[in-house]
């Protein structure tokens, strides 16, 4: 099966960092699994709470489906995304779609128990499943999520330096091999999970969410089977460099100690406050390295609603992609 970009290739390219994707695909062990990802679930599983069941339950129904729903699209912001949003994302999923991707099972075979459940007890039955993926990132993912998002930013800050730089196509096939063409995407799904139509809107072409994923192990995961969100496509994070001795960090010697970490932990965006949490200063300490970086043209600031963010500009992220830490 495939999914045309049309000659020009995506209209438009999003990312998103998803506690939500890291939680499904860990708890994805059919098959060949991963060395990432059977790591992370041999050292959490002991402590996967009673309450994560009706998750579990919906993993285990059918292993070459699971409902778009589950994984909406979040494009990265400043403030990052929780899975307290995606969580908000998924409570308010319409009655019409969630039987129509739930009814999808019954195409594959017999409808399973717990989808049965699922269908008929709806939106309370929803939110036992909302309840149980909340448990199980308490206990399995959430101690070690701050760290895990900062990794998935800086993959973030590359993949779009690279766009800037080289255009889309070229980031695409930086991302896995299907991409080597920039007007098609193929995709193999090993069940008959029949594809609906996409909608009319994108006729003249396909907007995309990439989201990079610790647990992928070089697999590309793809949901585009429902209508009612934009293809998503969860790839693996290039690997993080090993940490250079401070005689070696050449960004250090630039432009500073201060100013190369400001300019590091900026991301995919942050506050002056997000900052100075990551890096562990004061805000004024903070508020001073923006400023320097943003006089010398490696940041800018922006103001959306009450918030002021600080992004970095394609001459910052030039110099980062240059300066590898």
């Amino acid at each position: 099966m495939a999914l045309e970009f049309g000659v020009q290739g995506p209209t438009g390219v999003q990312f998103a960092i998803s506690p939500m994707q890291h939680l499904l695909i860990g708890l994805d062990q059919h098959g060949r699994t991963p060395a990432p990802r059977r790591r992370w679930w041999l050292s959490v599983r002991s402590r996967v709470p009673a309450r994560a069941q009706p998750l579990l339950d919906l993993m285990a129904a059918n292993p070459f489906y699971l409902p778009d729903f589950l994984t909406p699209p979040m494009p990265r912001s400043g403030r990052g995304v929780s899975l307290a949003d995606e969580l908000d994302v998924i409570s308010s999923v319409s009655t019409e779609r969630l039987h129509d991707e739930l009814g999808r099972y019954a195409e594959l075979g017999p409808l399973p128990r717990q989808v049965a459940e699922l269908l008929d007890g709806g939106n309370r039955q929803l939110r036992h499943l909302v309840r149980s993926v909340d448990a199980l990132y308490r206990s399995c993912l959430a101690d070690d999520w701050t760290d895990m998002a900062k990794r998935l930013d800086a993959d973030i800050v590359r993949r779009r330096g690279i766009q800037g730089a080289e255009g889309t196509s070229r980031m695409l096939a930086g991302i896995h091999p299907a991409f080597t063409d920039p007007t098609r995407f193929e995709v193999t799904i090993p069940a008959p999970v029949p594809v609906p139509q996409r909608p009319a809107y994108e006729a003249d072409g396909v907007e995309i969410t990439l989201a990079p994923n610790l647990f992928s192990g070089g697999e590309l995961s793809v949901a585009f089977t429902s209508p009612w969100q934009k293809p998503l496509f969860v790839y693996s994070p290039a690997p993080t460099p090993p940490e250079p001795t401070a005689a070696d960090d050449s960004l250090v010697a630039l432009i500073g100690k201060g100013k190369a970490a400001t300019l590091r932990a900026i991301g995919a965006g942050a506050t002056t406050t997000e900052l100075a949490a990551r890096l562990n200063v004061s805000p004024p300490a903070a508020s001073q390295h923006t400023a320097t970086l943003r006089a010398a043209g490696l940041i800018s600031t922006t103001r959306q609603g009450q918030r002021v963010i600080h992004t970095v500009t394609s001459l910052g992220t030039d110099l980062l992609n240059a300066n590898h830490r």
